[in-house]
């Protein structure tokens, strides 16, 4: 681990006002009722307020602690990414507070979590990372959690495809079986050890050095993986996205929705893509919109799939938005916390 030249001089990256985070969120909710209203008007009000009448409120508690689960889950693989390799080893309770700071950042920036991996990336400033080690660890990080989230959805996908555990149209299946391997073979291809270290990302124009980081996050991934912190974070990772989908599954039962098993995945999968584009406020709107017309395609009908989708993301995004608010505001304590952990490393 490299220290930091001077980390208090090194301010990039800095929190936005609580107020103005608050008022992004109420754009934000504002997109999604409007959206929301607009799938609703085309599923019929009437048939919307019948299955908003017939949801089992019991579920809501399934939801509520798969969510917890998985925000638990995706502080530990910030923890291990942390402390692996003679970096400081972290308080569980400051790699949550890392987590949902991160998680804020996501809902006030648009381009696909720009903002959650800012934050991550001033988080790994402040434990005395030096620039190139911290953003390729912050890259590598996010590859390795949506590398579990790929391979979940082409497991599903595939099982779909062949009529297992459920059945999906060919234009939701082969995307995922097509780009998952892919991704993986060009991966696999440019950090293979016989082609040597990866480019210098300090070094050339903007675009060749986005590229050389990118190369450089999937390299960590190669290295930190099969190590006991890199397993420890591909088990964390599969909880992660596991909560996720058990809160999706609760939420459709409590409208009397039941899906087989590679039907739910897909479907979350396929409307969850949403939010890797770059769209605004976290793809509110967008993923609402993906994940209801997802849950179709698999059979689901629109007035339900709507409800339950608008359930999931209660419990999935916004019921966290308020932490994770709280602790954007507070990010200055975490890095006090973060520069304290690296100076007893």
């Amino acid at each position: 681990m490299s220290a930091s030249p001077d980390p208090a001089a090194d301010e990039a990256g800095r929190v936005p006002p609580g107020w103005k985070a608050a008022a992004v969120v109420v754009a934000a909710l504002l997109v999604a009722l409007g959206v929301g209203t607009l799938i609703a008007k085309a599923a019929g009000f009437s048939r919307v307020r019948d299955s908003l009448a017939e949801a089992e409120s019991a579920w809501f508690l399934v939801c509520f602690f798969a969510e917890v689960a998985a925000f638990a889950a995706y502080a530990v693989v910030v923890r291990e990414a942390l402390g692996w390799r003679e970096g400081p080893r972290v308080r569980f309770g400051l790699s949550v507070h890392v987590t949902l700071a991160s998680l804020s950042a996501t809902r006030v920036v648009a381009a696909a979590g720009a903002g959650g991996l800012a934050v991550t990336y001033w988080c790994f400033r402040r434990a005395a990372f030096a620039t190139r080690e911290a953003l390729v660890r912050v890259l590598g990080l996010n590859t390795l959690v949506y590398l579990v989230f790929g391979i979940g959805a082409w497991v599903a996908a595939l099982l779909a495809a062949i009529g297992v555990l459920g059945q999906a149209p060919l234009a939701v299946t082969l995307p995922w079986l097509l780009l998952v391997p892919l991704c993986l073979i060009a991966a696999r291809y440019v950090t293979e050890p016989a082609r040597g270290t990866p480019r210098d990302p300090t070094k050339g124009s903007l675009p060749r050095r986005s590229l050389a980081y990118a190369i450089s996050g999937a390299a960590w991934v190669r290295e930190f993986a099969p190590e006991r912190a890199g397993r420890r974070s591909l088990l964390a990772s599969a909880v992660y996205w596991g909560g996720d989908i058990v809160c999706l599954w609760a939420a459709l039962h409590s409208v009397g929705v039941s899906l087989p098993l590679a039907e739910l995945v897909l479907a979350y999968a396929t409307g969850y893509a949403a939010m890797i584009l770059p769209l605004p406020l976290a793809g509110v709107g967008g993923v609402d919109a993906a994940m209801t017309f997802a849950l179709t395609a698999v059979g689901v009908s629109l007035a339900p799939a709507l409800v339950g989708v608008a359930v999931y993301r209660l419990f999935g995004f916004w019921v966290p938005t308020i932490p994770a608010l709280a602790a954007l505001v507070l990010l200055p304590r975490a890095g006090r916390g973060l520069r304290e952990a690296a100076g007893a490393a």
